[in-house]
C-alpha cells in the first residue's frame, strides 16, 4: 500500500494548501505505482499531479502553469481508470481535464469533459462529484453564455444548500452574484455577495486552506458591485478590508484585484 498511502497524504496536503508537499507525495506515488504495476494508484497519482500542473502559478509553491503536461497526465489517468472501470476516478480525471481544457481555450471540449464527469459521478454514487462538476459547468457557462448560466446557477445554489456543503454553496453564491452583476443588476449582486460572505464566515474550521483567498475574492466582488451602484465609500471599505486580512500578501491575484479596486474608487 505504499503508493496508496502517498496518494492519500498528497490529497490531504492539497486540501490543507500545502501544494509543494502534495506535488512531492503524488510524484513518489507515481514512481512506486509504476514500479509495482499498480494502475489504480498510478491513475490517482496522475490526477493529483495533473491537477496541480493545471493550477500552476494560481497556487503558492507549485510553479508555472504547464497545461500540456497537465492534459497529458490527466488523459493517461483517464485511460487507466477506464481499463479497470472505476467511475469515481474517471469522474475526477474528467473534472480536472475539463478545467485544463477550459484554460487551453478549448471550451466545448471542457464542457464535454464535465458533462461526462457528471454521468460517472452519478454512477459512482458519490453526489459530491456531481456538485463539483456542476460548479465547473457554471464557470464555463459564465464565460460562454452568462444568461444561460443564471438558471443553472440557481439550480446549483439550491443543490449545494440542501446538501449542506457550505463551502460549495458559498462559491456558488459568488458566481450567482457575478452573473447578476454581468446582467446589469449590481444591487442584486451586492445582496448575493453579502450572503456569500455570511456563509463563508460560518465555515469550520475558519482556518481551512484558502479561507483568506476566498474571503478576499468575495470582498472584491462585493466592492465591485457597490462601485457599480455608486456606493463608493462602501466599495472602498470592502477593498481595504480585503487588503488588511492576515496573510493577504500570499494571494497575488486577489491582492491585485483589491489594490486595483481601491485605486479606482479613490482615484
Amino acid at each position: 500500500m505504499p503508493a496508496a498511502l502517498r496518494n492519500c497524504i498528497g490529497l490531504i496536503c492539497t486540501y490543507r494548501g500545502r501544494y509543494p508537499q502534495a506535488y512531492a507525495w503524488f510524484g513518489e506515488a507515481l514512481e512506486l505505482s509504476r514500479a509495482r504495476d499498480d494502475r489504480h494508484e498510478e491513475a490517482r497519482a496522475l490526477i493529483g499531479l495533473g491537477a496541480l500542473d493545471g493550477l500552476g502559478s494560481l497556487v503558492p509553491g507549485v510553479g508555472p502553469v504547464d497545461l500540456d503536461r497537465a492534459a497529458a497526465r490527466l488523459t493517461r489517468s483517464l485511460e487507466l481508470a477506464r481499463e479497470f472501470d472505476d467511475d469515481w476516478i474517471v469522474a475526477m480525471a474528467l473534472g480536472a481535464l475539463g478545467f485544463v481544457r477550459h484554460h487551453q481555450g478549448r471550451s466545448e471540449e471542457a464542457l464535454d469533459c464535465v458533462r461526462t464527469a457528471q454521468a460517472h459521478g452519478r454512477a459512482s454514487g458519490r453526489p459530491q462529484v456531481i456538485r463539483r462538476a456542476l460548479t465547473t459547468v457554471v464557470d464555463l457557462h459564465l464565460a460562454l453564455s452568462p444568461r444561460e448560466a443564471w438558471t443553472l446557477l440557481r439550480q446549483v445554489a439550491d443543490l449545494t444548500q440542501h446538501a449542506g456543503d457550505v463551502l460549495l454553496h458559498t462559491l456558488t453564491l459568488a458566481r450567482l452574484g457575478t452573473a447578476a452583476h454581468d446582467e446589469g443588476d449590481p444591487g442584486a449582486a451586492a445582496a448575493i455577495h453579502l450572503r456569500a460572505l455570511g456563509q463563508h464566515r460560518t465555515l469550520s474550521p475558519p482556518g481551512e486552506p484558502d479561507s483568506t483567498r476566498l474571503e478576499m475574492d468575495l470582498l472584491c466582488r462585493l466592492g465591485r458591485a457597490y462601485r457599480s451602484c455608486g456606493k463608493e465609500s462602501e466599495a472602498r471599505e470592502q477593498f481595504r478590508t480585503a487588503l488588511a486580512l492576515p496573510g493577504a500578501d500570499r494571494y497575488p491575484k486577489e491582492l491585485a484585484q483589491a489594490e486595483d479596486g481601491l485605486g479606482v474608487v479613490t482615484g
